[in-house]
Protein backbone atom coordinates (compact mmCIF):
# COMPACT_ATOMS: atom_id res chain seq x y z
CA UNK A 1 0.00 0.00 0.00
CA UNK A 2 3.06 2.14 1.00
CA UNK A 3 4.48 1.78 -2.56
CA UNK A 4 1.86 2.46 -4.34
CA UNK A 5 0.61 5.67 -2.64
CA UNK A 6 4.48 6.55 -3.13
CA UNK A 7 3.95 5.98 -7.13
CA UNK A 8 1.02 8.14 -7.22
CA UNK A 9 2.39 11.41 -5.05
CA UNK A 10 5.16 11.15 -7.68
CA UNK A 11 3.61 10.85 -10.40
CA UNK A 12 1.77 13.85 -9.58
CA UNK A 13 4.71 15.50 -8.47
CA UNK A 14 5.65 14.88 -11.70
CA UNK A 15 2.86 16.32 -13.56
CA UNK A 16 1.66 12.60 -15.05
CA UNK A 17 -2.15 11.72 -15.25
CA UNK A 18 -2.74 8.32 -13.44
CA UNK A 19 -5.60 5.98 -13.07
CA UNK A 20 -4.78 4.49 -9.75
CA UNK A 21 -7.59 1.70 -10.59
CA UNK A 22 -5.18 -1.59 -9.90
CA UNK A 23 -6.56 -3.71 -12.38
CA UNK A 24 -6.33 -1.16 -15.55
CA UNK A 25 -2.66 -0.63 -14.28
CA UNK A 26 -1.77 -3.88 -14.65
CA UNK A 27 -2.64 -3.63 -18.77
CA UNK A 28 -0.21 -0.71 -19.51
CA UNK A 29 2.74 -1.72 -21.14
CA UNK A 30 5.65 0.42 -19.29
CA UNK A 31 8.35 1.88 -21.49
CA UNK A 32 11.12 3.93 -21.13
CA UNK A 33 12.40 6.64 -23.41
CA UNK A 34 15.52 8.84 -22.87
CA UNK A 35 15.17 12.43 -24.27
CA UNK A 36 18.28 14.30 -25.87
CA UNK A 37 17.39 17.43 -23.55
CA UNK A 38 14.08 19.09 -22.28
CA UNK A 39 13.08 21.04 -24.78
CA UNK A 40 9.50 23.09 -25.78
CA UNK A 41 9.97 21.16 -28.98
CA UNK A 42 9.25 17.91 -28.17
CA UNK A 43 5.59 18.86 -26.78
CA UNK A 44 3.86 16.41 -29.36
CA UNK A 45 5.29 13.59 -26.53
CA UNK A 46 4.34 15.33 -23.56
CA UNK A 47 1.06 16.05 -24.90
CA UNK A 48 0.70 12.27 -25.69
CA UNK A 49 1.19 12.65 -22.21
CA UNK A 50 -0.57 15.01 -19.97
CA UNK A 51 -3.58 14.54 -21.98
CA UNK A 52 -3.65 11.07 -21.88
CA UNK A 53 -3.18 9.70 -24.95
CA UNK A 54 -0.28 7.43 -24.27
CA UNK A 55 -2.33 5.73 -21.03
CA UNK A 56 -5.26 5.24 -23.49
CA UNK A 57 -3.58 3.00 -26.08
CA UNK A 58 -2.10 1.13 -22.69
CA UNK A 59 1.48 2.64 -22.52
CA UNK A 60 2.95 3.60 -18.86
CA UNK A 61 5.47 5.88 -20.65
CA UNK A 62 8.56 6.96 -18.26
CA UNK A 63 10.32 9.78 -19.92
CA UNK A 64 14.56 10.18 -18.77
CA UNK A 65 16.76 13.50 -19.98
CA UNK A 66 20.33 12.10 -21.26
CA UNK A 67 21.12 15.41 -22.15
CA UNK A 68 23.33 14.17 -25.49
CA UNK A 69 22.40 12.50 -28.81
CA UNK A 70 25.25 10.22 -28.01
CA UNK A 71 23.91 9.71 -24.62
CA UNK A 72 20.69 8.42 -26.36
CA UNK A 73 22.24 6.15 -28.54
CA UNK A 74 24.29 4.40 -25.78
CA UNK A 75 20.68 4.16 -23.76
CA UNK A 76 19.55 2.45 -26.45
CA UNK A 77 22.20 0.47 -27.41
CA UNK A 78 23.12 -0.95 -23.67
CA UNK A 79 19.26 -1.75 -22.91
CA UNK A 80 18.84 0.73 -20.28
CA UNK A 81 16.06 1.84 -22.30
CA UNK A 82 13.20 1.03 -24.91
CA UNK A 83 13.31 3.95 -27.27
CA UNK A 84 15.11 7.01 -28.03
CA UNK A 85 13.93 10.86 -28.84
CA UNK A 86 16.80 12.74 -30.43
CA UNK A 87 17.62 13.37 -34.06
CA UNK A 88 17.68 10.89 -36.91
CA UNK A 89 21.62 11.38 -36.93
CA UNK A 90 21.50 9.03 -33.85
CA UNK A 91 20.21 6.36 -35.89
CA UNK A 92 22.55 6.69 -38.72
CA UNK A 93 25.50 6.98 -37.31
CA UNK A 94 24.75 3.46 -35.02
CA UNK A 95 23.69 1.99 -38.66
CA UNK A 96 26.88 3.43 -39.77
CA UNK A 97 28.95 1.44 -36.51
CA UNK A 98 29.96 -2.08 -35.60
CA UNK A 99 27.04 -2.17 -33.58
CA UNK A 100 24.90 -5.67 -34.91
CA UNK A 101 21.91 -4.86 -34.04
CA UNK A 102 20.68 -1.96 -36.30
CA UNK A 103 17.91 1.29 -35.23
CA UNK A 104 14.97 1.47 -36.74
CA UNK A 105 13.05 5.02 -37.02
CA UNK A 106 9.57 5.10 -36.36
CA UNK A 107 7.93 8.17 -35.67
CA UNK A 108 8.67 11.87 -36.79
CA UNK A 109 8.40 14.49 -33.60
CA UNK A 110 9.94 17.38 -35.38
CA UNK A 111 10.15 18.04 -39.53
CA UNK A 112 12.71 20.55 -38.86
CA UNK A 113 15.30 22.67 -36.88
CA UNK A 114 13.67 24.38 -33.90
CA UNK A 115 16.79 27.38 -33.71
CA UNK A 116 16.25 31.31 -34.07
CA UNK A 117 19.16 33.40 -35.35
CA UNK A 118 19.01 36.77 -33.04
CA UNK A 119 20.72 39.58 -32.95
CA UNK A 120 22.04 41.99 -29.92
CA UNK A 121 20.72 45.17 -31.59
CA UNK A 122 17.41 45.73 -33.29
CA UNK A 123 18.32 45.48 -37.12
CA UNK A 124 16.09 46.82 -39.61
CA UNK A 125 15.88 45.29 -42.12
CA UNK A 126 18.33 42.47 -42.09
CA UNK A 127 20.57 41.45 -44.32
CA UNK A 128 22.50 37.81 -43.77
CA UNK A 129 25.76 39.45 -45.45
CA UNK A 130 25.46 41.43 -42.29
CA UNK A 131 27.51 38.55 -40.57
CA UNK A 132 30.54 38.90 -41.94
CA UNK A 133 33.22 40.41 -39.12
CA UNK A 134 30.75 39.66 -36.49
CA UNK A 135 30.97 38.06 -33.37
CA UNK A 136 28.34 34.77 -33.74
CA UNK A 137 27.49 32.66 -30.99
CA UNK A 138 26.94 29.06 -32.72
CA UNK A 139 26.73 25.54 -31.56
CA UNK A 140 28.43 22.53 -30.99
CA UNK A 141 30.94 21.57 -33.77
CA UNK A 142 29.77 18.72 -36.18
CA UNK A 143 26.21 18.81 -34.35
CA UNK A 144 23.19 19.23 -36.65
CA UNK A 145 22.03 22.84 -34.93
CA UNK A 146 25.39 23.81 -35.97
CA UNK A 147 25.33 22.12 -39.65
CA UNK A 148 22.03 23.35 -40.35
CA UNK A 149 23.52 27.16 -39.75
CA UNK A 150 25.98 26.48 -41.74
CA UNK A 151 24.26 25.09 -44.41
CA UNK A 152 21.68 28.29 -44.41
CA UNK A 153 24.41 30.89 -44.25
CA UNK A 154 26.03 29.17 -47.48
CA UNK A 155 22.45 29.36 -48.96
CA UNK A 156 22.35 32.97 -48.17
CA UNK A 157 25.54 34.09 -49.47
CA UNK A 158 27.71 34.62 -46.31
CA UNK A 159 31.51 34.17 -46.96
CA UNK A 160 33.74 31.57 -45.92
CA UNK A 161 35.76 33.35 -43.35
CA UNK A 162 32.69 34.65 -41.50
CA UNK A 163 31.26 30.67 -41.12
CA UNK A 164 34.71 29.64 -39.93
CA UNK A 165 34.69 32.47 -36.98
CA UNK A 166 31.42 31.33 -35.69
CA UNK A 167 32.27 30.59 -31.67
CA UNK A 168 31.12 26.84 -30.87
CA UNK A 169 33.08 26.06 -27.62
CA UNK A 170 30.31 27.57 -25.70
CA UNK A 171 29.12 24.43 -23.28
CA UNK A 172 25.16 24.82 -24.06
CA UNK A 173 24.33 25.44 -20.45
CA UNK A 174 26.02 28.24 -20.15
CA UNK A 175 25.09 29.94 -23.91
CA UNK A 176 22.03 31.92 -22.00
CA UNK A 177 24.74 33.23 -19.65
CA UNK A 178 27.19 34.07 -22.33
CA UNK A 179 24.91 36.21 -24.16
CA UNK A 180 23.88 37.96 -21.14
CA UNK A 181 26.94 39.02 -20.00
CA UNK A 182 27.49 40.58 -23.15
CA UNK A 183 28.98 38.23 -25.27
CA UNK A 184 28.01 37.89 -28.91
CA UNK A 185 26.75 40.57 -31.63
CA UNK A 186 24.58 37.48 -33.15
CA UNK A 187 23.57 33.60 -31.93
CA UNK A 188 21.26 30.57 -33.01
CA UNK A 189 19.21 29.94 -29.62
CA UNK A 190 16.65 27.69 -29.07
CA UNK A 191 13.70 27.49 -26.87
CA UNK A 192 13.30 28.70 -24.35
CA UNK A 193 16.42 30.63 -24.58
CA UNK A 194 15.17 32.81 -27.51
CA UNK A 195 12.39 34.00 -25.34
CA UNK A 196 14.07 34.17 -22.25
CA UNK A 197 16.51 36.57 -23.45
CA UNK A 198 14.13 38.30 -26.02
CA UNK A 199 11.73 38.74 -22.70
CA UNK A 200 14.57 40.43 -20.71
CA UNK A 201 15.56 42.94 -23.47
CA UNK A 202 18.88 41.03 -24.73
CA UNK A 203 18.08 39.80 -28.38
CA UNK A 204 15.88 40.32 -31.12
CA UNK A 205 14.57 37.25 -33.35
CA UNK A 206 15.56 38.03 -36.94
CA UNK A 207 15.16 34.55 -38.49
CA UNK A 208 13.81 30.99 -37.96
CA UNK A 209 16.96 28.20 -39.34
CA UNK A 210 13.61 25.50 -39.68
CA UNK A 211 12.04 28.14 -42.47
CA UNK A 212 14.83 28.93 -44.11
CA UNK A 213 15.82 25.58 -44.16
CA UNK A 214 13.18 23.44 -45.47
CA UNK A 215 11.67 20.24 -44.46
CA UNK A 216 15.07 18.17 -42.74
CA UNK A 217 13.54 15.64 -40.41
CA UNK A 218 15.22 16.64 -36.81
CA UNK A 219 13.71 14.70 -33.96
CA UNK A 220 12.57 11.18 -34.18
CA UNK A 221 11.74 8.18 -32.09
CA UNK A 222 14.24 4.89 -32.74
CA UNK A 223 14.54 2.06 -30.99
CA UNK A 224 16.75 -1.35 -31.69
CA UNK A 225 15.63 -3.33 -34.58
CA UNK A 226 15.40 -6.76 -32.07
CA UNK A 227 13.23 -4.60 -29.41
CA UNK A 228 11.41 -3.54 -32.27
CA UNK A 229 10.30 -6.48 -34.19
CA UNK A 230 9.79 -8.11 -30.52
CA UNK A 231 7.51 -5.02 -29.54
CA UNK A 232 5.48 -3.79 -32.64
CA UNK A 233 2.56 -3.45 -30.98
CA UNK A 234 3.58 -1.19 -28.86
CA UNK A 235 5.35 0.83 -30.94
CA UNK A 236 1.90 0.97 -33.02
CA UNK A 237 0.09 2.04 -29.40
CA UNK A 238 2.89 5.24 -29.12
CA UNK A 239 2.92 6.43 -32.58
CA UNK A 240 -1.08 6.34 -32.89
CA UNK A 241 -0.99 8.51 -29.27
CA UNK A 242 1.74 11.23 -30.74
CA UNK A 243 -0.47 11.47 -34.13
CA UNK A 244 -3.55 11.98 -31.17
CA UNK A 245 -0.82 14.76 -29.72
CA UNK A 246 -0.05 16.33 -33.15
CA UNK A 247 -3.97 16.48 -34.14
CA UNK A 248 -4.63 18.13 -30.56
CA UNK A 249 -1.99 21.03 -31.27
CA UNK A 250 -3.39 21.83 -34.07
CA UNK A 251 -6.54 22.82 -32.91
CA UNK A 252 -5.42 24.22 -29.08
CA UNK A 253 -4.57 27.77 -28.21
CA UNK A 254 -1.26 28.70 -27.55
CA UNK A 255 -1.58 29.09 -24.03
CA UNK A 256 -3.61 26.05 -23.48
CA UNK A 257 -0.46 23.92 -25.25
CA UNK A 258 1.97 26.00 -22.43
CA UNK A 259 -0.67 24.77 -19.90
CA UNK A 260 -0.80 21.52 -20.76
CA UNK A 261 3.32 20.87 -20.87
CA UNK A 262 3.70 23.18 -18.11
CA UNK A 263 4.57 20.26 -15.53
CA UNK A 264 7.72 19.68 -17.39
CA UNK A 265 8.84 22.81 -17.08
CA UNK A 266 9.18 23.54 -13.32
CA UNK A 267 10.01 27.13 -13.24
CA UNK A 268 9.56 28.56 -16.38
CA UNK A 269 6.69 31.14 -15.86
CA UNK A 270 3.50 30.24 -18.17
CA UNK A 271 4.80 33.85 -20.14
CA UNK A 272 7.36 32.52 -21.28
CA UNK A 273 6.08 29.30 -22.43
CA UNK A 274 3.01 30.57 -24.32
CA UNK A 275 5.86 32.66 -26.03
CA UNK A 276 7.75 29.73 -27.17
CA UNK A 277 4.23 28.14 -28.42
CA UNK A 278 3.04 31.22 -30.21
CA UNK A 279 7.22 31.56 -31.88
CA UNK A 280 6.97 27.99 -33.13
CA UNK A 281 3.55 28.17 -34.50
CA UNK A 282 4.37 31.39 -36.47
CA UNK A 283 8.17 30.78 -37.64
CA UNK A 284 6.40 29.09 -41.14
CA UNK A 285 8.00 26.02 -40.59
CA UNK A 286 7.12 22.10 -39.93
CA UNK A 287 8.85 22.50 -36.26
CA UNK A 288 5.73 19.99 -35.45
CA UNK A 289 5.58 17.51 -37.17
CA UNK A 290 1.90 17.14 -38.33
CA UNK A 291 2.34 13.37 -38.89
CA UNK A 292 4.26 10.53 -37.25
CA UNK A 293 5.31 9.88 -40.40
CA UNK A 294 8.93 10.08 -41.62
CA UNK A 295 8.94 12.35 -44.35
CA UNK A 296 11.67 10.50 -47.34
CA UNK A 297 12.80 14.14 -48.54
CA UNK A 298 13.18 15.30 -45.68
CA UNK A 299 15.53 12.68 -44.12
CA UNK A 300 17.60 12.55 -47.61
CA UNK A 301 18.03 16.62 -46.74
CA UNK A 302 19.05 15.41 -43.47
CA UNK A 303 21.85 13.22 -44.66
CA UNK A 304 22.71 15.81 -47.35
CA UNK A 305 23.55 18.25 -44.81
CA UNK A 306 25.40 16.27 -42.74
CA UNK A 307 27.65 14.76 -45.88
CA UNK A 308 27.92 18.75 -46.71
CA UNK A 309 29.00 19.62 -43.51
CA UNK A 310 31.93 16.72 -43.91
CA UNK A 311 30.76 14.97 -41.02
CA UNK A 312 29.94 11.66 -43.24
CA UNK A 313 30.94 10.30 -46.38
CA UNK A 314 28.37 10.08 -48.89
CA UNK A 315 29.03 6.22 -48.90
CA UNK A 316 27.55 6.28 -45.44
CA UNK A 317 24.05 7.67 -46.47
CA UNK A 318 21.53 5.05 -44.90
CA UNK A 319 18.71 4.26 -47.54
CA UNK A 320 15.22 5.49 -46.16
CA UNK A 321 13.65 1.64 -46.44
CA UNK A 322 16.69 0.09 -44.34
CA UNK A 323 16.17 2.26 -41.67
CA UNK A 324 12.30 3.37 -41.25
CA UNK A 325 9.39 0.97 -40.43
CA UNK A 326 6.32 2.24 -42.43
CA UNK A 327 4.44 -0.14 -40.88
CA UNK A 328 4.36 1.84 -37.54
CA UNK A 329 3.33 4.86 -38.76
CA UNK A 330 0.67 3.28 -41.62
CA UNK A 331 -1.89 2.22 -38.90
CA UNK A 332 -1.29 5.34 -36.52
CA UNK A 333 -1.21 8.28 -39.11
CA UNK A 334 -4.57 10.19 -39.43
CA UNK A 335 -6.55 9.69 -42.75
Amino acid sequence: MLMIMTRILLSFALGTTILVCPIYAQRLQKLKVAEVVRSQLFAPIYVAMSEGFMRDEGIDLELVTANGGDRVGASVISGQTDVGLAGPEVAIYIYNSESPDKPVMFCSINGTDGFFLVSRDKVEPFDWRMLRGRRIIGWRPGSTPQLFFEHVLKQKGVDGEAIKSIVTNIPPPAREGAWMSGDGEFGIFNEPSTSNLVHAGQAHVLASIGKELGRAENTVLFAKRSWYEKNQEAVQKVTKAIAKAQLWLKAARDEQIARTVAPFFPGIPLEISTAVVKRYRESGAPLWSESPVIDREGLAKLQEVIVLGGVMVPEKIVAYEAIIAPEATSAAAPR
